[in-house]
């Protein structure tokens, strides 16, 4: 879940903050390149013209420099259409028709693609979280053990053997017990609720839950904390009795 949540969120910021200006920036260039190239092909002072010039100014007045090869482009169309350019019509046409393979099949951004952005960024602290939690639980988990002498340890408390009265495995493996109770036992100790083991949260429990059991119930558990198989031998069919 946090690596879920993590990649979500930085996914949804990377789109929000670069992927789709750049798409928009780039949506604005391919309309540009389509309202220019056609004015090129009309005489000087026609409408389509003074169209073209219009919006390339303004283009000019807002670009920010920061695509210096896209801003160098802007004067070369601006002079062509206007037909005070240092550069030919045609070599012109060329780089627009040039831009126009580059960004003519972009696809515009919805307008609410940046902020359905949000849902994803939200995931980001939530990924954070799960880490917390995982390494408080990892923390958490690596107190439990049972030493060879017999001694439990857990963040509840620690317990000598002759502490420990019996354990509950009523609902472990149980075919009739809710599913997520089936990965729990229970721990009887001295002056204390009942100790829970948990192996669906903490990794080999089951191990302490069938040593212990293995330990109170020897016939029915084994130290893997699974049920003993019974072996029902068939007696045989005894024929000629008395032989």
């Amino acid at each position: 879940m946090a690596i879920v949540c993590v990649v979500l969120g930085l996914w949804g910021a990377w789109d929000y903050a670069v992927a789709i200006p750049n798409a928009i920036t780039e949506a604005d260039r391919a309309e540009l390149i389509k309202l220019v190239l056609p004015a090129l092909d009309v005489e000087l002072g026609s409408e389509e013209r003074d169209a073209a010039t219009v919006a390339l100014n303004v283009a000019i007045e807002e670009d920010s420099g920061v695509d210096v090869e896209w801003g160098n482009a802007l004067f070369v169309f601006g002079g062509a259409v206007s037909g005070n350019g240092s550069v030919g019509q045609q070599e012109a046409i060329n780089l627009l028709e040039e831009y126009l393979n580059k960004y003519g099949n972009v696809t515009r951004p919805s307008k609410y693609d940046r902020p359905m952005q949000w849902m994803f960024i939200l995931c980001l602290p939530f990924g954070f979280y799960y880490l917390g939690v995982y390494g408080k639980m990892s923390k958490r988990a690596g107190v439990y053990c049972l030493d060879d002498d017999g001694t439990l340890t857990t963040p509840e408390g620690s317990w000598t053997s002759n502490e420990i009265k019996d354990i509950d495995m009523g609902r472990w493996i149980s075919k009739t017990a809710k599913a997520r109770e089936t990965w729990k036992a229970r721990v009887v100790v001295d002056d204390h609720a009942p100790i829970v083991l948990d192996d669906y949260i903490y990794k080999d429990m089951h191990l302490i839950i069938g040593k212990l059991a293995h330990q109170f119930y020897p016939e029915q558990w084994t130290p893997l904390a699974k049920r003993v198989r019974v072996e029902k031998t068939e007696e045989s069919e005894e024929t000629g009795n008395g032989e």
